[in-house]
C-alpha cells in the first residue's frame, strides 16, 4: 500500500550518518549486554538458585533493563500515522514516547518509558525530526 504524500511529515536517507556512527552503536550495545550479564549474576549470588535467577532476569530484561539492540534504519518516513522504514510497515509511534536530541551525532532517539532508547533516527535535520515525531505523538 502506497502512502500519500501529503501525509508525509519528515523524509530522509541517512545512510552516511548511520555508517559513521555505528561503532558508537556497537559500544553501546556492548555496555548494555555486560550490564546484563552482571545483573543476572549478581541476581544468581542473592538468590542461590539458577531457575530463580534466570526467571528474575528475564522478567527484568523484558520490563525494565534497557534493550541494547535498537532500530535505526538508513532511510524512512516520518507519517502522521508513525515511522516507515521500509515501506511495508509502519511503526507506530505512542503518545507515551519521548524525543531526546543528539546534535553533535545528528541524531533524535525515540524512548520509551521504562526501556529507554528503542529507535535512533540519523539526519542532517534532528530538529526537524522532532518536531515531526511529537506532532505524531501529540496526535494521539
Amino acid at each position: 500500500m502506497r502512502m500519500a504524500d501529503n501525509e508525509i511529515l519528515y523524509e530522509t536517507n541517512s545512510s552516511s550518518l548511520k555508517n559513521t556512527d555505528r561503532n558508537m552503536r556497537i559500544y553501546r550495545a556492548i555496555l548494555i549486554f555486560l550490564l546484563d550479564f552482571a545483573i543476572l549474576f549478581s541476581v544468581l549470588f542473592l538468590s542461590g538458585s539458577i531457575l530463580i535467577s534466570m526467571i528474575s532476569f528475564l522478567i527484568l530484561a523484558v520490563l525494565i533493563l534497557p534493550t541494547p539492540l535498537l532500530i535505526v534504519p538508513g532511510r524512512y518516513r516520518i507519517l502522521k500515522t508513525g515511522l516507515d522504514s521500509d515501506g511495508k510497515r509502519i511503526i507506530p509511534l505512542k503518545s507515551s514516547y519521548r524525543t531526546k536530541l543528539n546534535h553533535q551525532r545528528r541524531f533524535v532517539s525515540i524512548i520509551h518509558a521504562r526501556r529507554g532508547e528503542c529507535i535512533r533516527l540519523y539526519s542532517e535535520e534532528p530538529q526537524q525530526v522532532q518536531i515531526a515525531i511529537q506532532k505524531v505523538t501529540r496526535r494521539r
